[in-house]
């Protein structure tokens, strides 16, 4: 780890602290938190939607970080957005776009939901929000 990559982690850990975001503040962790977020979706989230909507914070923090004016220095930056664009990828062949239209288009990963899930996730979509997806097994 070069000096520059301990700057980055620290001005990026100290950015989301101060955001409200209190685990898995480092670049390194919060990218694992939203991999592993994306394939429990893509082979089918087993939790309920309350779980689904709070593992989706870890994209609205890289969001928040990679939009920080502080940050934008820092080339560690563009190599986290790069990697974040490749998750994004496979996490928005996933889903039914603008199943919730009230949410910015800017934030489309929050704004749509992903097109199939495990029965908790379905039961409580449908009740919850009057939205239909897939059960899986």
């Amino acid at each position: 780890m070069t000096h520059s990559d301990s700057g980055f982690r620290v001005a990026f850990s100290d950015f989301l602290r101060k955001s409200g975001r209190w685990r898995d503040v480092e670049p390194e962790a919060l990218l694992a938190r939203w991999v592993s977020f994306v394939e429990s979706c893509e082979h089918g989230y087993r939790s309920d939607a309350q779980d689904y909507f709070n593992d989706l914070t870890s994209r609205d923090s890289l969001e928040r970080a990679m939009s920080a004016a502080e940050l934008q220095g820092f080339p560690e930056l563009s190599q986290l957005r790069a990697k974040v664009e490749a998750v994004d990828m496979r996490f928005r062949s996933m889903l039914l776009p603008d199943s919730f239209p009230g949410i910015d288009e800017k934030s489309w990963w929050a704004r749509g939901m992903v097109r199939y899930g495990r029965k908790h996730l379905v039961e409580d979509m449908r009740r919850e929000y009057r939205l239909e997806i897939a059960e899986i097994e």
